[in-house]
């Protein structure tokens, strides 16, 4: 058994020659949106630009079919590399139906999902994709699912996966009456299908298993004797990388800004975000949070908002384009990260590229791949001093010119390390090293 951290390319490696015929696992694949589409299509794009040809198999949601067509036709002679087949994933089986509402919508995502995999499967051995060098799954990006793939035949790299972390019981109190069900999922899906056969038999057959987070990597470990390696499942286009600024007295003179982003849901606990402000106002009365998002917890943190007084402060924008993302971040001051389950996290990738500081707490995938200088990792510690001892390193980081500007440029020299360009050099040392004659 190995174990090994992937962070970044190295220059003074040797790229082979040899261009591969490479089977992409996507499920959830869209160049429009972020989060999980965004990382399978990263992927095949990224694997073409490098001269392979990617065989992505993936399903029809939303208009992710149209985006992808379109974008296949934008890319010229890179997009003739990429080849997409659409499986139609099958209707869940009706006594799903039965469960109560949380364990329903469960049972009917992981039936749904095995289902199309073994017709992803099917689909691949009729249209000859078993003849391809190798099988790269990325989506989804969790362990519990496992990937059918691994009976195609050609040898597998499975990953990025997630799914092996879990939100902490001493925090519950952020998580309100959700925790509970928090906790149910624990159960199920963490402890009990994470030792399914078909994850077993996963970790078993893959030739290297790309783990996005410690947590993820050592229950992987304790499955199986996988070769394991850290990676973190997010990549950034080179193109979104800010340049720094050079003088720092040409920012626009505006209230210090903190932004959120992300979907409004207990876990995430943008609560304890609201709560920091109410302290970090104390020190910095001009302060203000943006948040952008939207989710079942709206109303009631409008109220929470106005319980605190801190109502005039913060500003809901609701689910916003990427673009208008990105320009949120070049127009804040710091980046909160609140959640208590994260695999790893899109955003504060994306606020490293803009080189925006990032202030998040101290567990799970966004500790294990924090920017060295351009982060600060608040410990869970205690959680009735977490939303204090959060204000703190927003002030230090709002009120330190030089601070903000050093945290500035260790963002986007982060940032670089891992663009999709650096994640297919990884990748393609990895693909060579478990292809049979090129180890």
């Amino acid at each position: 058994m190995r174990t090994k951290t992937v962070g970044e390319a190295d220059p003074g490696t040797e790229k082979t020659a040899r261009k591969l015929r490479i089977v992409l696992v996507a499920f959830a694949c869209d160049p429009t949106r972020g989060s999980e589409p965004a990382i399978g299509w990263g992927w095949a794009e990224t694997l073409a630009r490098h001269g392979h040809t990617v065989e992505v198999l993936t399903h029809h949601e939303f208009d992710n079919v149209l985006h992808i067509t379109r974008r296949v036709e934008d890319l010229g002679a890179v997009g003739e590399r990429i080849k997409v087949h659409v499986v139609p994933p099958p209707a869940a089986p009706a006594w799903t139906g039965l469960l109560p509402g949380f364990l329903r919508g469960m049972a009917q995502e992981v039936k749904c999902y095995d289902g199309w995999q073994r017709r992803a499967l099917a689909y691949a051995r009729s249209h000859g994709l078993d003849a391809a060098d190798l099988v790269h799954h990325v989506s989804y990006g969790s362990l519990q699912g496992g990937s059918a793939l691994r009976r195609l035949g050609p040898p597998l790299v499975f990953g990025p996966v997630g799914g092996g972390q879990t939100a902490p019981h001493s925090h519950r109190r952020f998580m309100g009456a959700a925790y509970w069900q928090e906790a149910l999922r624990t159960l199920v899906w963490v402890r009990c299908l994470s030792r399914r056969p078909s994850c077993r038999s996963t970790l078993r057959k893959a030739a290297v298993v790309l783990a996005t987070n410690r947590d993820t990597e050592r229950l992987a470990r304790r499955l199986s004797r996988a070769v394991t390696h850290l990676m973190l499942a997010d990549g950034i286009q080179e193109s979104l990388i800010r340049e720094p600024a050079q003088d720092q007295q040409t920012r626009p003179v505006r209230p210090p800004t903190v932004l959120w982003v992300g979907r409004l849901h207990p876990r995430k606990t943008p609560e304890l975000a609201l709560r920091a402000v109410a302290h970090l106002r104390s020190e910095i009365p001009e302060a203000r949070l943006v948040i952008l998002g939207d989710g079942p917890l709206r109303l009631p943190l409008e109220r929470l908002a106005h319980r605190l007084g801190v109502s005039e402060s913060v500003e809901f924008r609701g689910l916003l384009p990427r673009e208008e993302v990105f320009r949120a971040c070049d127009d804040a001051d710091a980046f909160l990260m609140t959640s208590l389950r994260d695999s790893s996290s899109t955003q504060t990738l994306e606020a490293w590229a803009r080189g925006l500081p990032v202030v998040h707490l101290g567990h799970h995938g966004i500790s294990d791949f924090s920017a060295p200088g351009g982060a600060i990792s608040v410990p869970l510690g205690n959680p009735a001093d977490l939303p204090q001892r959060i204000a703190w390193a927003l002030s230090g980081v709002l009120t330190e010119r030089q601070t903000r500007h050093c945290m500035e440029r260790a963002a986007l020299s982060w940032a670089r390390k891992h663009t999709w360009t650096a994640k297919a050099e990884i990748a393609e040392r990895l693909y060579h090293a478990i292809l049979p004659g090129e180890r």
